[in-house]
């Protein structure tokens, strides 16, 4: 995201002096980046707080999607892989 301007995003956030209770500036990465921005803390640290917080979201919508699907859906405890994704396509008689 860095790479690719997400620091100049951020900073014309911050221009327009938006309330940071907005969820554009909740955002993943917004506050970490604007952290940064303001030199409160270095860009690496900023880049491993987005990474740790992107990691964190993905676990909740993992939780949270484990316990939505109808009861006769195969349910995973682990991360799907290829191979058990392909198995859970094929339980449902999608082929893949």
């Amino acid at each position: 995201m860095v790479e690719l301007g997400a620091a100049d995003e951020v900073r014309a956030l911050i221009d327009r002096g938006l309330d940071p209770a907005l969820p554009v500036m909740r955002a993943i990465g917004v506050r970490e980046i604007a952290s940064w921005l303001k030199g409160d803390v270095t860009q690496e640290e900023a880049i491993a707080a987005g990474q740790q917080a992107t990691r964190r979201y993905a676990k909740r919508q993992y939780t949270w999607f484990a316990h939505q699907p109808p009861a006769e859906w195969p349910r995973f405890r682990e991360p799907m892989t290829h191979t058990t994704l392909s198995d859970a396509l094929a339980l449902l008689g999608v082929k893949s």
